[in-house]
C-alpha cells in the first residue's frame, strides 16, 4: 500500500497511516506519518496459537479458513477498533483506505459516515472467509450502535485491485465497484543502501536465485529445505532473506555461491533475478511476475496457498506444498523454472498484463471522487 499513500500526498492530499507501532518506522522512514494501533504481527500470531490449539493440526486450505477470521477478525480488528476509532473521531479524514483484511477501519468510517476505501493485497479473499471473519466483528458494529454490513462492510463504497485479472477468480459479483491498480513496488525507502559486497555479488555474471519467506513465516523446515536446494545450484548466485530480525547464522555453513542477508529491497534485487523463491506471499509472488520472473511457491499460510496455486495455473511457476516441499524437489523446481522456455514465456506474458493495469494516478483520482 506505500505506492499508493505516497502518490495521494504526492498529489497534495493529508495523509495519516495507522498501523501496529514496530510498523510504523517503515512507514515513516518512506515520509509517510503514523499513529499507533493494535498489536504487533508476532503478537497476534502468538495469541491465534494460544487461543485456539485446534489450529496446529489444520494445514493448507483448511488453516486458511480458519486462521483469516480468527486472526483478522477476533483476535486483530478487536484490538485495532478503539485507537482506530479514538483517531478517526479526532482526525476526521474524508476517505479511509484500509487493507483487504482491516476489519476495524470500515466501523470506524461508518461512524464518521465517510466512504472507505478496501485496498487488496492480491488474491481476492474468498467471500466465504470475509463472511466468516465478518461474523467475528458484529460486537463492533454494535458496539456503536450501528447494524453490521455483509462482508464486514469491505466492498460497500470501493475495491482496489492489484491483481492481474487474469488470474483473479471470476466470483466478484459481490464487490460494487473496482479499480484496477497496477502493483508497484516501494520498497526502498531512507536507509536501504546496497552494500558493496552485495552489488558484487548480483552483477557477477551468473543466474540470481532469490530465496524469501517475507517476515512472517521466515524460518521454518520448508525454508531450511530450500536454503539446502539453493545451495546445490552450483551455477546460480543465491541471495536468501531472512528478515529484518532474522538470524544469519541459523543456516550453519553455506557453499560460496549462497549469500544470507537480513533485507534487501526487492525493487534493487528483482531486477537482477533468473528465478525466485518463495512462500508465494503476494509482494514477492507479484512483485516477481512484474518482472517476469518465473518461480516456485512454497505457501505457508494466509493467502499463499491460491497464490501458488494461482501462479502454477498460469504456468508461471510451480508450486509445492506441505510434504511435497523436499530439498530435492525444490532443487528440481528450481532448475525446472530456470531452464524451462515455456514458464518464462508465461511470466513475462503476465509481466506485460501488469504493465498494462492502470496506474497509481488513475487510483488516486478514483479516490478523489469518493472525497
Amino acid at each position: 500500500m506505500l505506492p499508493l499513500a505516497a502518490a495521494v500526498r504526492d498529489r497534495g492530499h493529508e495523509v495519516l497511516w495507522v498501523t501496529a507501532e514496530d510498523v510504523c518506522p517503515r512507514i515513516e522512514a518512506a515520509g509517510i506519518p503514523t499513529a499507533s494501533a493494535g498489536m504487533p504481527v508476532a503478537e497476534v500470531l502468538r495469541e491465534y496459537r494460544r487461543r485456539y490449539p485446534e489450529s496446529h493440526s489444520l494445514t493448507g486450505e483448511a488453516l486458511a479458513d480458519h486462521m483469516f477470521p480468527k486472526v483478522f477478525g477476533a483476535i486483530a480488528a478487536s484490538a485495532m477498533f478503539p485507537a482506530i476509532l479514538d483517531l478517526a473521531t479526532r482526525w476526521r479524514p474524508q476517505v479511509v483506505v484500509h487493507e483487504a483484511a482491516e476489519l476495524a477501519a470500515p466501523v470506524a468510517a461508518a461512524v464518521l459516515n465517510r466512504p472507505h476505501v478496501t485496498h487488496g493485497f492480491g488474491l481476492l479473499v474468498p467471500p466465504h472467509r470475509v463472511a466468516l471473519a465478518a461474523a467475528e466483528v458484529t460486537s463492533l458494529w454494535a458496539a456503536v450502535g450501528l447494524e453490521a454490513r455483509p462482508y464486514g462492510g469491505c466492498y460497500d463504497h470501493l475495491y482496489i485491485d492489484i491483481y492481474p485479472p487474469s488470474m483473479q477468480p471470476d466470483d466478484l459479483d459481490h464487490i460494487s465497484r473496482i479499480q484496477h491498480l497496477r502493483p508497484a513496488s516501494l520498497t526502498r525507502v531512507a536507509g536501504d543502501v546496497l552494500s558493496p559486497a552485495v552489488v558484487e555479488v548480483l552483477d557477477a555474471g551468473q543466474p540470481v536465485v532469490y530465496l524469501t519467506f517475507g517476515t512472517v513465516f521466515n524460518v521454518n523446515d520448508t525454508f531450511r529445505a530450500a536454503v539446502a536446494a539453493v545451495g546445490r545450484l552450483r551455477d546460480v548466485v543465491g541471495v536468501v532473506t531472512v528478515g529484518p530480525h532474522g538470524d544469519l547464522n541459523a543456516f550453519g555453513s553455506q557453499p560460496g555461491h549462497v549469500h544470507i542477508a537480513r533485507y534487501i529491497a526487492q525493487s534493487d534485487l528483482l531486477p537482477r533475478c533468473a528465478a525466485v523463491a518463495s512462500h508465494g506471499g503476494s509482494g514477492t509472488l507479484l512483485g516477481a511476475l512484474a518482472h517476469g520472473i518465473p518461480q516456485v511457491c512454497l505457501p505457508q499460510g494466509a493467502d499463499q496457498f491460491r497464490n501458488a496455486q494461482a501462479c502454477d495455473a498460469a504456468g508461471a511457476g510451480i508450486a509445492l506444498i506441505g510434504s511435497a516441499a523436499s530439498t530435492e524437489r525444490i532443487e528440481a523446481a528450481l532448475r525446472r523454472v530456470l531452464d524451462d522456455p515455456s514458464l518464462r514465456r508465461n511470466a513475462q506474458r503476465l509481466a506485460t498484463e501488469i504493465a498494462d493495469m492502470p496506474s497509481l494516478d488513475d487510483a488516486v483520482t478514483a479516490l478523489e471522487q469518493w472525497r
